[in-house]
């Protein structure tokens, strides 16, 4: 069973327009290496997510934690459902370093995008000459069997968040960075970060 994207933590706006895609990207993935999947509407995943942490809040038996909120939610999805793995998929940021235009984070290579670099700039090689944190999306799997427990989690690189506007770099040597429009959009990154995050669960082709 895939539940959806982000169902357990809180989802940045920037993420909201490409969750449905990004769900897809998955379980087109899990159904690529010849597994049958069964999924939950996300109306119907929140309504039990929330009940099973309500749960876990008002019993004095249960340690009030996400672990004890999750063994509550997959014992009674497996009650009405049967599965061998529940997959709980989410996106998330990672802060990352880049230097000389590359960036490696959670088993990849993404070469980030200038813009706005001038005739001039490009002269000075300032595309080349800093270093700047920059947020890196991955995605987070975490497996649990029927009853609850954690048997595989692991993160993979996705797409860098943003591009680097370099306007105004030539003085100040800082550049800004700038949401990408088309973040999450390359099929060919997303297939990778998502082999990467399930390697070796799914062994990766």
């Amino acid at each position: 069973m895939v539940l959806p994207i982000n169902l357990t933590i809180k989802t940045p706006p920037e993420f909201e327009p490409v969750l449905d895609h990004m769900f897809g990207a998955v379980a087109g993935y899990i159904r690529g290496r010849g597994d049958s999947i069964e999924t939950l509407s996300r109306e119907d995943a929140v309504a039990l997510w929330a009940a099973a942490i309500k749960e876990v809040k008002e019993s004095d038996a249960l340690e009030d934690n996400f672990e004890s909120a999750m063994r509550v939610f997959v014992t009674g999805l497996a009650e009405d459902h049967a599965f061998n793995a529940l997959i709980s998929p989410s996106v998330a940021y990672r802060t990352t370093k880049t230097r000389e235009r590359t960036v490696k984070w959670d088993g990849v290579f993404r070469k980030m995008k200038v813009i706005n670099l001038s005739d001039q700039g490009k002269k000075k090689g300032l595309a080349r000459s800093f270093t700047v944190e920059i947020a890196g999306v991955s995605l987070h799997v975490m497996v649990f069997d029927p009853g609850g427990g954690l048997i595989f989690q692991k993160y993979g690189g996705l797409d860098l968040a943003h591009n680097v506007d370099m306007t105004s770099a030539e003085f100040t040597m800082t550049p800004s960075l700038v949401l990408k429009v088309d973040l999450l959009k390359d099929s060919e990154h997303l297939d990778e970060g998502i082999g990467k995050a399930f390697d070796p669960y799914f062994p990766r082709r």
